[in-house]
């Protein structure tokens, strides 16, 4: 029997089951963690909040050894990957490729959930990156109040491991939104295949008028993402979940008020969700996916396991490594000054008589000194024209290819610039519209231009302040900023 806790911020879900494909519930919780304790899936004060998770096993008589941790939190990083089919271990290489440009100030460890994929030779992933600092306070901390966790996952991969293992099945094109007590979890998927995910901030309650208003505002946005992206698929259903039924008929009214035609209907699946617990697993379906299991890839325990065996055997192997490139390099050395000494010994008598000529020894004296003077001024004028000549090739982001950025940003997108990597030629920045149509133009605007040889983005996210999101990377072309013909266009 396993048990799964999940945490967010002051709302706590426990369920507990059996874990597996599909998962068992025998028994659901909610609980509310004291005020200031755990914000944004970090814990803020280990000592309350410990001593109230150990009441909350006391009391209900929960496992403390088979324990899952699922923790919603911005520390994790995510974005959807396609990439050619290869092992485990290739693959979260791969990925640490890809967040190279995101992590490149700490270390991370990084973790990944397959996608359904039409395509043979590729796969499409849901990629996570986070700090090992905060999986490892999350062990340390369960230690402390005895509880030994056999896995820790993310709210976001976990939640759609379960849509993989329920709804995809069943559907193509849904979307799926789930309630909290603070936020509204929005995720889609398009044939199959996850595409979206959001969460807000809700400030109004359930059931009333205001509510149903948000969750129709979140369902027309959804369907503008759609348009804008050209999905030719129509949504099949809008599933509800961690909501009243009763008030499923307001929810229905005001979506109709928008012209959601859809069918709505609260979450369920009989079939993939078993047990005396199933009747409440609508309303505890962040912790619920913890009982699906995924396997080891998505699972950040054994990947901050499996990261510190690696980091000790490659400082064993950097050690032997210099031992032996020392060895090799003091054989060769002992060779090379054999060898010399015989040659020279050997082609001393024929040479002595010679060389003792006070004349030869300063004609040699003179010849060796010039010599030396030449070969230096020749590498200094080769290392020179060398440097110089990369220097007109290599692109540069200076001011005025900045500032041709904003002007075509002007009237389409508010544009910030984040960083311009002068080793990659890479200039990133973050872009916020009202609008997804306008961020397409714009990005369209960017492939056209001349001075950029690549320009690839983010998916979209919408935030609190009714703006869309993406963040944008541009590889500027060859001599650009340089004055070539790149500029002038």
């Amino acid at each position: 029997m396993s048990t799964v806790i999940y945490l967010s911020n002051q709302q706590i879900q426990i369920v507990e089951g059996k874990r597996g494909k599909t998962a068992t519930v025998n028994r659901c919780f909610d609980f509310l963690a004291p005020q200031g304790t755990i914000i944004n899936g970090i814990v803020m004060d280990p000592d309350g909040f410990g001593s109230f998770l150990k009441g909350i096993w006391s009391e209900n008589k929960l496992s403390v050894k088979d324990v899952i941790l699922v923790v919603n939190s911005t520390k994790f990083v995510g974005q959807n990957m396609e990439i050619p089919k290869m092992s485990d271990d290739k693959t979260l290489d791969h990925i640490k490729r890809g967040f190279s440009n995101i992590d490149r100030s700490e270390e991370k460890i990084y973790g990944f959930l397959r996608l359904e994929s039409s395509q043979k030779k590729m796969q499409r992933l849901y990629a996570e990156s986070v700090s090992p600092d905060f999986v490892k306070d999350y062990i340390g901390f369960f230690q402390s109040i005895g509880i030994t966790l056999k896995g820790i996952y993310s709210g976001e991969g976990s939640t759609i491991g379960l849509i993989n293992s329920t709804k995809a099945k069943q559907r193509s094109t849904f979307m799926l939104m789930i309630a909290d007590s603070m936020t509204l979890t929005t995720i889609l998927y398009v044939n199959k295949v996850f595409t979206y995910y959001n969460s807000a901030r809700c400030f109004h309650d359930p059931g009333t008028e205001e509510y149903a208003q948000d969750l129709s505002r979140s369902v027309s946005q959804i369907r503008q993402f759609m348009q804008a992206n050209q999905f030719e698929a129509e949504l099949e259903e809008i599933i509800l979940a961690g909501m009243d039924e009763k008030d499923i008929n307001l929810y229905k009214a005001h979506m109709r008020d928008f012209g959601v035609q859809t069918s709505v209907e609260m979450f369920s699946d009989s079939k993939n969700i078993k047990g005396p617990g199933t009747s409440n697993v609508q309303n505890h379906l962040f912790a619920t996916s913890g009982l699906f299991d995924t396997g080891n890839n998505g699972n950040y325990l054994v990947r901050y396991q499996t990261k510190k065996v690696e980091k000790k055997n490659g400082s064993s192997e950097k050690y032997f490594i210099i031992l032996a490139a020392a060895l090799v390099v003091s054989v060769a050395g002992f060779i090379a000054s054999l060898l010399r000494t015989n040659r020279i010994k050997s082609q001393l008598d024929e040479l002595e008589d010679y060389n003792n000529s006070a004349v030869v020894q300063m004609q040699v004296m003179e010849y060796d000194e010039l010599t030396a003077r030449n070969s230096f001024l020749v590498q200094q004028y080769l290392s020179i024209a060398n440097i110089n000549e990369n220097l007109a090739t290599y692109p540069w982001a200076t001011s005025a290819v900045q500032q041709k950025i904003f002007r075509l940003a002007n009237g389409y997108a508010l544009v910030t610039l984040n960083s311009c990597n002068a080793d990659s030629g890479t200039t990133n920045m973050d872009v916020n519209a009202s609008n997804v149509q306008t961020i397409n133009e714009f990005i369209s605007i960017l492939k056209k231009q001349k001075l950029f040889h690549d320009v690839t983005y983010t998916g979209y996210s919408y935030s609190d302040v009714d703006l869309y999101h993406v963040n944008v990377s541009c590889t500027l072309e060859e001599a650009v900023g340089r004055g070539g013909k790149a500029d002038e266009d």
